[in-house]
């Protein structure tokens, strides 16, 4: 029988987690029961391990059946005649349990070149960060492990698309709490000036000074987009970062979220598209710590644009979320 190249990688992924899950159930003997029954041990980074992956595990096994597919021909000893459901259910088990032993389960491997390079970027984030925030670290790693796990399942298509929309803002949200803040600006000493000889003068009214003009925070923020994305850059949780921090030192108590589109493509996908840009900045915000209650989220597709253009113009500044604070 010809394998396609999809089934053989996912035979090879799902395999390595098969061994693993031997390994795990020893562990697991040891402890006493499943990942849903042991008791979480080890950091907050393993114990958010244990939460995430026993979640996904979950997912898989709600996922539907495989009638006669690769696995039901293949011996594979201990998951012989197993579907890709089990198998995925399995292979997140496994990492559950060995989180819930306090140890950390190894990210997936970048099952193509595309995704080499966000492998490695999780890889660097998750060394540095993993103790200094172990809840982002253990989402961004879930969240990657999601997406190439369940992208291997034709039926788990929709569960790996949304784990990578996850992935777009927990991996930025991780890489910018690791910068290192910027150093503070030296503050030179106060001049002394020399006494002034006495002067005898007739007296003065004082003069009061008008008061000072205070310029008015900034309470309107926007983000931008790169052409058919709703993709969350670093540069772009800068700026949800001064949102909040303006919000807190204001006191405004409601944030409005506003996704815009160009006029590039159908009217109907771009009020989509529009809704989803709202969306991925309403989640970064609540990861930021706002509260979801106080945000109004909407998109309004091409309807609104920041430059003029005619039908079907890709134009930079109109791909946009527009954040507005309010009282």
């Amino acid at each position: 029988m010809r394998l396609s190249a999809s089934r053989l990688a996912l035979l090879a992924v799902l395999g390595s987690a098969a061994i693993a899950l031997t390994a795990c159930a020893e562990v697991s003997d040891m402890f006493g029961g499943s990942a849903d029954e042991t008791v979480a041990t080890g950091s907050p980074f393993t114990q958010g391990l244990l939460t995430a992956y026993t979640d996904l595990a979950n997912q898989a096994d709600a996922l539907p059946s495989e009638e006669g597919g690769l696995f039901s021909t293949l011996t594979l000893g201990a998951f012989d005649s197993e579907s890709p459901k089990d198998m995925l259910k399995r292979a997140f088990t496994a990492k559950a349990d060995l989180a819930g032993s306090g140890q950390e389960p190894a990210i997936e491997a970048a099952p193509s070149p595309a995704i080499a390079p966000v492998h490695d970027r999780l890889a660097t984030a998750l060394a540095a960060g993993k103790d200094r925030f172990p809840e982002q670290a253990a989402r961004a790693q879930s969240d990657y492990d999601c997406w190439v796990l369940f992208g291997m399942v034709p039926t788990a298509a929709a569960n790996a698309a949304t784990c990578k929309s996850q992935l777009d803002t927990s991996l930025p949200n991780l890489e910018v709490a690791l910068r290192p803040a910027p150093p503070p600006i030296p503050v030179p000493p106060p001049m002394t000036a020399p006494a002034p000889a006495p002067v005898t003068t007739a007296p003065v009214a004082p003069v009061t000074p008008p008061p000072a003009q205070t310029a008015p925070a900034t309470t309107n923020f926007t983000v931008y987009f790169d052409f058919d994305s709703w993709t969350l850059t670093a540069e772009d949780l800068t700026v949800l970062t001064n949102v909040i921090n303006t919000a807190r030192t204001g006191g405004q108590s409601h944030i409005t979220v506003v996704g815009h589109t160009d006029t590039s493509g159908s009217a109907a996908y771009n009020q989509r598209l529009s809704v989803r840009r709202a969306n991925v900045v309403v989640e970064a915000l609540v990861d930021m710590g706002a509260r979801r209650a106080a945000i109004q989220a909407s998109g309004v597709g091409e309807t609104d644009l920041a430059v003029q253009t005619g039908d079907n113009v890709k134009e930079a500044k109109n791909r946009r979320t527009v954040v507005d604070l309010k009282p």
